[in-house]
């Protein structure tokens, strides 16, 4: 990809197609958290793709189905991109999550659903980061496009 996006929708539709060809090689997000397509281009890609990813479980059903998925998996990798998009209170959230997993957080999918199955105040602490995380919000779109833009990802 030599040239960047017009815009975060377009660029959003690249990074889906990547996971979607992972998933069609039989490769999990478990096993290989970025695709390789992604990963050549550079951090601002992986934080793109990651958010991108992100988005989607959460506008689909929530955070706790972020956790509870196979992406759930990149959560660290979100957390950070949030941080570095600036949306510091959503990376807040996400470390607080992410510590409640445990010393070491599971990439595996059935580890983290049976700790969340197992764990009260994991349930609650997913509740409230899902009533506090927007992925529609003004907010979140726009640190995503700033991003995309300051690492010129969009034109």
């Amino acid at each position: 990809m030599t040239a960047p996006y017009d815009d975060l929708g377009s660029l959003d539709d690249w990074l889906f197609e990547q996971a979607i060809e992972q998933a069609a090689r039989g490769i999990s997000v478990e096993d290989e958290l970025i695709p390789g397509t992604v990963e050549r281009l550079g951090l601002p890609y992986i934080y793109l793709y990651a958010t991108a990813i992100f988005d989607g479980e959460v506008a689909n059903g929530g955070l706790p189905q972020f956790f509870e998925n196979s992406s759930g998996a990149l959560a660290p990798c979100v957390r950070d991109a949030l941080q570095e998009m600036g949306l510091h209170h959503y990376a807040a959230i996400m470390t607080q999550l992410i510590t409640a997993f445990g010393a070491e957080y599971p990439r595996n999918q059935r580890v983290r659903v049976d700790k969340v199955e197992s764990d009260t105040f994991l349930q609650e602490m997913l509740d409230r980061g899902d009533h506090s995380i927007d992925v529609w919000s003004r907010d979140f779109i726009l640190a995503r496009d700033k991003y995309a833009k300051r690492n010129d990802a969009l034109k």
